[in-house]
């Protein structure tokens, strides 16, 4: 077990499932991308800008910022598998212009 899992398993052992929800689904909304960003350079200034519960230590957000997939713009591309803004739909399946123009050359 690494320390993220020891950490969610203690906090369930000691009962605070709350504490747990708000790790898993309540922390992302109240972080910018940019913060995310820095907490994952090891920037401990961000936490003067962050409005944080005092139970919630510096190393399970650093451990936290590694868990949580980030939220970007567009939508993925079932062939590379990033996102983009522009793209085709085809039989309900997300294609970027980027990988349509690459299958278009092979032909």
């Amino acid at each position: 077990m690494d320390e993220w899992q020891l950490k969610m398993a203690q906090l369930v052992r000691h009962g605070h499932k709350d504490r747990v929800r708000f790790l898993e689904s309540g922390l992302i909304r109240s972080v910018l991308p940019t913060q995310l960003a820095r907490i994952r350079q090891n920037d401990k200034t961000v936490l003067k800008e962050l409005v944080l519960p005092p139970w919630l230590d510096w190393d399970t957000l650093y451990e936290w910022s590694f868990r949580v997939k980030p939220t970007e713009s567009g939508t993925e591309c079932i062939l590379c598998n990033k996102n983009a803004r522009r793209g085709t739909t085809f039989e309900n399946k997300f294609i970027c212009d980027e990988c349509l123009f690459k299958i278009r050359g092979m032909q």
